[in-house]
């Protein structure tokens, strides 16, 4: 799954160390070109002062006239040097040449010129060479420096300067992470507010939200509207259609029953079984539907007030038979349904372990190591064998249409199950050694 932060902070971090790169690049061949230029000027001084002390004497060579020299040009391989070249005599080198020459390119007066050239002990130098005319005669004076102590200079600072743009880049990359959060916060807040959804707290999700999520929030706001619309208009026409069946089925009845009485008791009979089968069908065929229309309602239901009032209710109904109907419910226990679902799920669980058991009957809320919750009813009936467990278990099929005995329901139990995702596990009671019914619920 991608992270929308982290993709943000690793643009950030790569856009960074490419400016990094760019700059230190930028930085350091700034930095070495200023350096050079000033070292360059300081020669070209040097070279000034060299051409002030050149005396010109009559048809003799030219001398330099000089009585304190900078030290360096005095120690042999010191790493500064001078050399004058004048037309029609030897050249006059430094001190510090011990003897060696210098690659110098004549030039003509008032021009100037740096390059790097090799020096004694193979070292690099920088030079500048600056031409002057002296007496009528063309001279050309080098002044030359060693570029190591520059280099190594150079390379100090931009170590420095590395580690300063690093610790930079670390608190900066710090701050981004911090600005990304904080930018990241309205996400947060509709997270949480699809949460309130979904536990039934709230029926939208809150506008308050930055105005690149809006039209997404406001999306699926309208979204959850029409969901809504539509469930109100399918039990609403359900509840249309049942209404406008109970009249011809109540007068199919009424006619049956009269014939019952009157020509064919037999043929009565036959139609009234084949009514009340007929009203079972439609009454499970809308529970069907409208199961289907309201597995995506966003409310949250209160387990143990709700199976404890069924319980109450099916105490009632079965008094007379004297079931012991025991309730172990986890306090607080919510499920994120819809009212009706949970009630005619467990209705038609109790029911049918109320209809069959000998005299006990126990139902069970609590929740599994994973945070599934699960639903159990057990009663002390006669139980179902194997072979029809199986059925249940592979098709939810209906057993009690041909066959007495536990069934009734069960289809419908299970259409509720599964349009929640929960699982639904038929087996016998290792309490009660009846029936046992489990239906577990994902975990929210």
């Amino acid at each position: 799954m991608r992270s929308l932060a982290a993709a943000l902070l690793l643009g950030l971090v790569l856009s960074l160390a490419a400016m990094y790169a760019v700059q230190r690049t930028v930085v350091g061949a700034t930095l070495q070109t200023v350096m050079k230029e000033y070292i360059a000027g300081e020669l070209a001084q040097d070279a000034d002062e060299l051409y002030s002390g050149l005396t010109p004497l009559p048809d003799q060579p030219l001398r330099l006239a000089i009585r304190h020299f900078d030290p360096a040009f005095l120690s042999p391989a010191s790493g500064r040097y001078f050399q004058i070249i004048a037309e029609g005599q030897p050249a006059i080198g430094s001190p510090s040449l011990a003897g060696a020459t210098l690659s110098v390119v004549r030039q003509p007066d008032g021009a100037r010129a740096v390059a790097l050239v090799p020096g004694p002990a193979g070292r690099q130098l920088l030079l500048s060479a600056s031409g002057y005319t002296v007496d009528g005669r063309a001279v050309t004076i080098a002044v030359a420096s060693d570029v190591l102590p520059i280099d190594t200079a150079l390379a100090e600072l931009m170590t420095r300067y590395t580690g300063a743009s690093l610790l930079m880049f670390a608190l900066l990359l710090l701050v981004q992470v911090a600005i990304v959060r904080w930018a990241l916060l309205p996400l947060d807040r509709v997270r949480a507010d699809v949460g309130r959804l979904e536990h039934g707290d709230i029926d939208q999700l809150g506008e308050r939200v930055p105005a690149e999520v809006l039209p997404l929030v406001r999306e699926l706001n309208r979204l959850l509207a029409l969901l809504t619309q539509r469930l109100q208009r399918s039990r609403a026409s359900l509840g249309n259609l049942a209404h406008a069946l109970k009249t011809p089925l109540a007068v199919l009845t009424h006619m049956a029953e009269g014939e019952r009485d009157q020509h064919d008791p037999r043929l009565a009979e036959q139609m009234l079984a084949q009514l009340d089968q007929l009203r079972q069908r439609i009454d499970s065929e809308l529970r069907r539907a409208r199961v289907a229309g309201a597995a995506n309602a966003g409310v949250a239901v209160d387990l143990a007030t709700e199976i404890e009032a069924l319980a109450a209710t099916l105490r009632m109904l079965y008094r007379a038979r004297g079931i012991a109907l025991r309730c172990e419910l986890t306090p607080g226990l919510r499920l994120r349904c819809d009212r009706e679902d949970l009630l005619e799920l467990a209705g038609n669980l109790l029911d049918n372990a109320c209809k069959w058991a000998q005299g006990q009957v126990l139902v069970r809320v609590a929740t599994g190591p994973d945070g599934a919750i699960a639903l159990t009813v057990e009663d002390d009936g006669p139980g179902c064998p194997d072979a029809d467990l199986q059925r249940l278990a592979r098709r939810g099929v209906r057993l009690d249409e041909d066959t007495a005995g536990h069934g009734l329901g069960l289809s419908i139990v299970a259409g509720i199950a599964a349009s929640y995702g929960a699982t639904l596990h038929y087996g016998r009671s290792p309490a009660l050694g009846g029936f046992l019914a489990s239906v577990s619920f994902p975990a929210p």
